[in-house]
């Protein structure tokens, strides 16, 4: 809506943009349930958690290349969108139906496949209602709307599993009614959009790749490998390995690969904490809301050079908190805390890997941003979201098979070295883009 000096405002720009926060409620609060669901209702383990976020990841990454293609060749944004949002009510609402893991596993893999189909639509639908000059405070707009909607998913399904602990599987169902009313909002909300872009216009609007990167962190591969496409980005590394770009590509890989690793063991570490389902949604609702209330400072954070400062303290406040969960796996803390004292102490660690994580985003997306002036943007971001695919992958597989054979302490452990490690190469990065403005 517009402020009183004609400007949009950064809070709603649009009424219509209300329409991410049901569907983005949907799926905050189904990315929590899902590792409930293998843990509490199948009885499985952290193999099985693996497993699934394994697949989901592998999926992603053909998900982002089809989806991607489609969003380019048919123009689309209205229609892919409704597509995206029924397809995840309808995959949500299969599940209920599911009586065997193996058939979840199946259903979650397909959900990554059809999961992407909404990234880059929903950028494009933004930039496409609103002048340049509006975008900075529209994608302010569409992140904290998002955001909130995320909060509002994981505290709806805290109150569920608080009054119906033992039907997890039902929360499906208003999972499924929140994509739902996003799909009714979408069709009779959007208006006419006032110009035609493509997903190359992403990668010249900072604000709008800012978003992309907070909500979808390797949505963005824009077609298919080729072995051309393989030798030209070895010759590119080798003239450029001592630059900027593949310093920045090198220190996200390790980050996403690092959160990827600690995020696969953390639900069912907490699980074997006795947390509970209403414990483990209470703590990640800890990590959605701190990322809610600092998202909208973080830009201010990361203006000039202070870009690398807070993607150099954010890495390090995540490596903090890998530390203090790492101590706690470390001794048995059944035997000596008290319930709400576990609970708080991952509270707490949670909460702060969500406030690190908002600088993060922010900062990262703008030093990458920066640093492919002249360049060809959107090769290096595919790139970068080609990266970004695998490290989930890996993190996730590598996650419960050290888990598995060793423990939980251990994969903690490997997932604040990887973290740290990401510091002093964020740092040649700084080194080189400042030469480089020299």
């Amino acid at each position: 809506m517009s402020r009183g000096d004609g400007k949009v405002s950064p809070i709603l720009a649009k009424r219509w943009l209300l329409l991410f926060l049901p569907v983005n409620a949907s799926l905050a609060g189904f990315t929590v349930i899902l590792p409930l669901l293998v843990l509490f209702t199948y009885h499985a383990d952290i193999i099985a958690v693996s497993l699934a976020m394994t697949f989901y990841s592998l999926f992603l990454i053909p998900g982002a290349v089809i989806w991607g293609h489609v969003c380019d060749r048919t123009g689309s944004r209205v229609p892919l969108l409704l597509l995206n949002y029924v397809g995840v009510a309808a995959i949500f609402l299969s599940m209920t139906f599911v009586r065997g893991l193996n058939e979840l596993l199946v259903f979650y893999s397909l959900f990554g496949l059809i999961a992407p189909a909404s990234a880059a639509p929903s950028n494009l639908l933004v930039m496409e209602h609103f002048s340049p000059s509006d975008r900075p405070a529209a994608f302010a707009s569409f992140s904290e709307v998002s955001m909130v909607g995320s909060v509002i998913g994981v505290l709806v399904g805290f109150v569920w599993v608080t009054t119906a602990s033992d039907n997890l599987l039902g929360f499906l169902y208003l999972t499924a009614l929140m994509a739902l009313i996003s799909a009714v909002m979408l069709i009779f909300m959007v208006p006419e959009r006032r110009e035609h872009l493509n997903r190359t216009n992403i990668a010249h609007q900072p604000e709008s790749l800012v978003s992309r990167l907070h909500r979808y962190p390797f949505f963005l591969h824009p077609h298919l490998p080729t072995m051309n496409g393989f030798e030209r980005a070895g010759r590119w590394f080798r003239e450029e390995a001592t630059h900027e770009v593949p310093l920045i590509l090198a220190a996200a890989f390790l980050f996403n690969f690092s959160t990827n690793m600690f995020n696969t063991s953390y639900t069912p570490y907490m699980e074997t904490m006795g947390l509970g389902a209403s414990g483990i949604f209470l703590v990640n609702l800890a990590n959605n809301g701190c990322q809610m209330f600092c998202l909208p400072f973080t830009a201010r954070a990361s203006e000039g050079v202070g870009a690398e400062r807070s993607v150099i303290i954010s890495t390090w406040a995540r490596v903090s908190g890998y530390v203090g969960v790492m101590v706690m796996a470390l001794f048995p803390l059944t035997l000596w805390w008290s319930h709400e004292a576990i609970l708080g102490a991952n509270l707490a660690m949670y909460g702060l890997l969500g406030v690190a994580v908002a600088f993060y985003g922010t900062a990262s997306s703008l030093l990458l941003f920066r640093s492919l002036e002249g360049r060809n943007k959107g090769t290096y971001i595919g790139f970068n979201s080609a990266l970004g695919g695998l490290a989930a992958v890996v993190g996730s597989a590598i996650s419960g098979l050290v888990t598995y054979k060793l423990g939980y302490a251990p994969t903690f452990a490997l997932s604040m070295v990887f973290m740290a490690l990401a510091v002093p190469v964020w740092m040649m990065a700084g080194r080189a883009m400042r030469k480089k403005n020299l």
